[in-house]
């Protein structure tokens, strides 16, 4: 039987399992829809153990269609949204709803982060502005709002981490989603004792440091019970979707710009190092860490993106062919294509960055039309890239690696 590598995608519209060959040939896909509960004024939260059925359904289903192939699942790495976490007990249990990364119920623990701990420090310290979306926000909302099971919470594992740990038994996080927290120290690539401190959180409820592709554990007998997995395969650190995509499509280069279209929009600059002139933070542009060893990023972007068009099409209540040949159509897809370009541009000029191969990924880079106002609004040319499965491709990637460093 030959060799295949899985990643597993947690992304925010969809869960998927997808493996591929030694030569990122897909080999076997499934995918079903996140289970999510939307809760008041338009926030949305997870449950747990739903995550993890989903979960298993996809990868049952890929196992099943790689028996078929004739491979064998050989390693497997997690990429997920990048700031929604899991607060778990001793026992590695969920003790509390999973917040969503858009959720903006966490916005008065951003102003208070503000206040008290500082925008300017934070900048500093974590290359991030403050704001509702992190981690660190969300974790204090939690200790608020929820302190019974906020009481009970050992730990606060990052969406990847966590289903990483379900199916190794081993917590660990990779500098990519730490760097979501509010809590990483970017240029050290350390977690920052000051601002753990200033937030007055426990850093041991946090997962130990560990580079994307390298080996976390291997998948339980427990996990490949539930999974259908082998079970000793390594399972390898994963990442933040966005980065594990831009791994997928090699933008790991300085000047090279990943446009993701999806139900949100995430412009991605690989960068030759930290930024600390403050024109990244002026302009409200967040960096991190890459999953390729050593390199950085800049990263903004719009919410809704690409959604808007989806949305707007369901509004009319037409087929897509149908909805297309209307005045709405061309009216979204504008303003979706000039407020994607003005945000490139603005990143662009806060990273000093003049000339950009320009890539785009993503359900929204199908659509020929908006691709063509993006390049006309833009001036230089759009890739499309050819792989529609980029993120769950730069996990099998960096599962890859994890089997390749034996």
């Amino acid at each position: 039987m030959a060799d295949a590598f899985i990643g597993l995608d947690l992304g925010t519209t969809g869960i998927k399992a997808a493996a591929f060959d030694e030569h990122d040939r897909q080999l076997a896909l499934t995918t079903v829809p996140t289970p999510t509960n939307h809760v008041p004024a338009g926030g949305a939260e997870y449950r747990a153990e739903e995550l993890w059925a989903a979960a298993c359904s996809v990868l049952q289903g890929v196992t099943q269609q790689l028996a078929v192939s004739g491979h064998v699942a050989a390693a497997i790495a997690v990429a997920s949204m990048g700031e929604s976490g899991v607060l778990v007990d001793g026992a590695g249990q969920s003790v509390a709803p999973v917040i969503a990364w858009f959720d903006a119920r966490t916005e008065p623990q951003a102003a208070w982060w503000r206040e008290h701990v500082g925008a300017e420090r934070t900048q500093a310290i974590a290359a991030v502005q403050p704001r509702p979306v992190f981690a660190a926000a969300k974790m204090l909302w939690t200790k608020a709002h929820l302190p019974d099971a906020w009481a009970a919470g050992q730990h606060w594992l990052n969406m990847a981490d966590w289903a990483t740990h379900r199916l190794s038994g081993v917590m660990a996080t990779d500098y990519s989603l730490a760097s979501r927290t509010m809590l990483f120290d970017l240029a050290a690539r350390t977690w920052s004792d000051e601002l753990i401190d200033a937030a007055g959180l426990d850093p041991t409820m946090l997962a130990p440091l560990i580079e994307s592709g390298q080996r976390v554990g291997t998948v339980t007998p427990e996990a490949a019970a539930s999974t259908g997995l082998p079970a000793g395969i390594p399972v390898s650190a994963g990442g933040q979707d966005h980065v594990c995509a831009a791994l997928a499509l090699d933008v790991t280069e300085p000047g090279m710009l990943l446009d993701s279209i999806g139900t949100a929009e995430a412009f991605f600059l690989v960068t030759d190092g930290v930024d600390d002139t403050d024109r990244l933070a002026a302009a409200g542009i967040a960096q991190g860490a890459h999953v390729e060893p050593g390199r950085t990023y800049a990263m903004t972007g719009l919410a809704p993106g690409g959604g808007r068009i989806d949305q707007a099409r369901e509004d009319s209540g037409l087929d897509w062919d149908a909805f297309l040949a209307t005045p709405e159509a061309d009216a979204v897809i504008e303003s979706v294509a000039v407020d994607g370009q003005a945000r490139i541009a603005e990143l662009l000029d806060a990273a000093g960055a003049a000339d950009v191969r320009h890539i785009a990924t993503g359900g929204g880079s199908r659509n020929h039309r908006l691709i063509e106002r993006k390049q006309a609004i833009g001036g230089r040319p759009i890739t499309v890239a050819p792989e529609t499965e980029a993120t769950a491709l730069g996990a099998a990637i960096l599962a890859r690696r994890a089997l390749e460093a034996v």
